[in-house]
Order: C-alpha cells, then sequence, then structure tokens
C-alpha cells in the first residue's frame, strides 16, 4: 500500500495542511497595511466558506477574487468598527472620571457596546463574502444572523477569543502559540466558525433564485458567487 499515492489519508492530510498554512500567509501578508484587514478577513471566510461547501478549491484565486471583489465595501466597515472601538475605548476613560453609581450605570453600557461589537465583527465579514448588500445594510444583517442562531454565536465568540486569551496571558508558551498563529492559526479559526456559518447560510442558497434575490444573495451568475 502507497501512503502517499493520491487516494491516501497522508496525501489528503498534508494537501489540506499546506491549504491551511496557504491561506494563512496570504491573510497575514495582506493584512500588513491594516488598513486591508478588513478586506482580507473578507477573503479568508470566502475561503474558509468554499472549503466547507466545494471540499477542493484554489486557495490563491478565491483568495484574491473576493478581495478585490470585496476591498471598497470590506475595507469602508473595517474603518467603521474601528473607529467605533475608539469610541467606546474614550469613553470607557470618560466612565474612570464618573462618581458613583452612574459610573456604574455607564460601565454596563460601555460592556454591552463592546458585545455588540464584538457580535458585529464576527459576523459582518463572512456577510459581505457571502451576501450582495449596501452596506448600510449589513450590520442588522450580521446582527440578525447571530441572534438567529445565538449559541453558533457563543461558539464562535469561544473559538476567536479565547485561544487570542490564552497566547496572550502564558507568557511561557508564547513562542509556541506565536508559531502556531503565524502557520496555521488564523485560517483553522476562520474554518472552524465557517462550520457554524456554512449551516446558517447555506439554506439561503438552496431554495432557489427568488429566496436568494429576496436575502441579497449572490446569484450563481454572479462571479462571487459560492
Amino acid at each position: 500500500m502507497n501512503l502517499f499515492n493520491e487516494d491516501s489519508f497522508l496525501h489528503s492530510f498534508f494537501l489540506s495542511a499546506g491549504g491551511f498554512i496557504g491561506l494563512n500567509l496570504l491573510w497575514i501578508i495582506s493584512s500588513v497595511p491594516v488598513i486591508t484587514a478588513g478586506a482580507s478577513t473578507t477573503a479568508l471566510y470566502y475561503c474558509a466558506l468554499k472549503l466547507h461547501k466545494d471540499r477542493d478549491i484554489s486557495i490563491w484565486k478565491c483568495y484574491w477574487k473576493s478581495f478585490r471583489g470585496n476591498f471598497f465595501q470590506a475595507t469602508t466597515v473595517w474603518l467603521g468598527l474601528i473607529m467605533a472601538g475608539g469610541c467606546i475605548w474614550l469613553e470607557s476613560r470618560a466612565v474612570a472620571t464618573m462618581p458613583m453609581p452612574m459610573a456604574g450605570v455607564f460601565t454596563y453600557v460601555i460592556w454591552g457596546m463592546v458585545l455588540l461589537l464584538i457580535i458585529t465583527a464576527l459576523y459582518i465579514f463572512p456577510t459581505i463574502a457571502s451576501f450582495e448588500n449596501k452596506t448600510r445594510r449589513l450590520i442588522p444583517y450580521a446582527l440578525c444572523f447571530a441572534a438567529k442562531k445565538p449559541a453558533y454565536a457563543i461558539c464562535m465568540a469561544m473559538l476567536t477569543c479565547l485561544p487570542m486569551y490564552f497566547t496572550l496571558v502564558d507568557a511561557q508558551l508564547f513562542p509556541v502559540y506565536l508559531l502556531v498563529w503565524l502557520m496555521c492559526g488564523f485560517s483553522l479559526t476562520a474554518y472552524a466558525n465557517s462550520w457554524f456559518l456554512w449551516r446558517l447560510f447555506r439554506p439561503y442558497f438552496s431554495d432557489g433564485e427568488s429566496k436568494a434575490e429576496t436575502a441579497g444573495v449572490r446569484s450563481e451568475s454572479d462571479q462571487y458567487v459560492f
């Protein structure tokens, strides 16, 4: 038995590992300018979702197709999220100077805003990758998807935030965590999140053109379709 023939487990494993490493490197390189992080994250989720649907794709072609096609919208959204995060941070600094109990009330408000921002950030870039809508409608769509399956939102938040938390707090294993992130951490996180996202999005792609048009889903004739 040849363990390295095209039908073997090892061949499939190394092929998949190479795809995740390549996708991870594409995301890191294209996110270096920071301002492009929104477009690169959208492209990352586009590829991750297509992997769940089609299994075998051209990472390079799919990534850059989504990156170019969604660049302006994703960048606009990314800059908006940064501005919102900055406003929340400034508000938290102002709360520290408030007297009690007003400071306590505003602290809960700020934590609510942080939670809303995290949920929006988790869903909005996969939504851009999957659906064709005007920018002003993206946040309501993203929040609707999160509200539709709250358990999915919790799992995605844990998959995204917990590894980052352990990376930052465990100084002894930080080099190991860093190596994993640089090799395949971001692409594996996106792929794990996309397991939930694809099950959430899939009904909008399976009921024909009329439902797709209602939901704003890209049709089969669109060049960015799944």
